[in-house]
């Protein structure tokens, strides 16, 4: 059974008053919404939104988006550049630190290397210094050079 139009009321047009039956278009009933029909409130547009899972798509049959989409829409593309700004800047710096530690860190190694080398060269004039004392100390042909005066008798 279908219900008949009170006259002079069109098919997903809002009633005049509260009072007016409403007709369902489309067999949606109660609470269905209609194409091109202003949401009664805040929290039924949020609803709505919420429902089409299309962030940023245009409202159905391809009409501009709203004033409030496009101020959305310009918001989020400077908070992602702001973003986007702030992460580059961070990893340039980090990257520039890393750099000078590197740097840093290269000298370090040179100088360790260089002083291992001198070290070892340094050993190596001891030990050949410690061999010739043995062997003038060791020596029977010569007076003994031990005490200040051995050989002054």
């Amino acid at each position: 059974m279908s219900q008949r139009p009170p006259p002079g009321l069109v098919p997903g047009e809002a009633s005049e008053s509260d009072s007016d039956p409403e007709l369902p278009v489309g067999g949606g009933g109660v609470g269905s919404k209609v194409p091109g029909e202003a949401s009664e409130s805040e929290e039924e547009e949020a609803a709505a939104a919420a429902a089409s899972g299309a962030r940023g798509a245009p409202p159905a049959g391809g009409a501009d988006p709203s004033l409030l989409q496009q101020r959305l829409r310009a918001g989020a593309r400077r908070l992602g550049g702001a973003v986007a700004r702030a992460a580059r800047g961070g990893f340039s710096r980090a990257a520039r630190g890393a750099a000078g530690l590197g740097a840093g860190l290269a000298r370090a190694q040179l100088r360790a290397a260089a002083a291992a080398h001198c070290l070892r060269a340094a050993r190596r004039d001891l030990g050949a210094v410690a061999a010739a004392v043995e062997i003038v100390a060791a020596c029977t042909l010569l007076p003994d050079v031990r005490g200040p005066a051995a050989g002054l008798q």
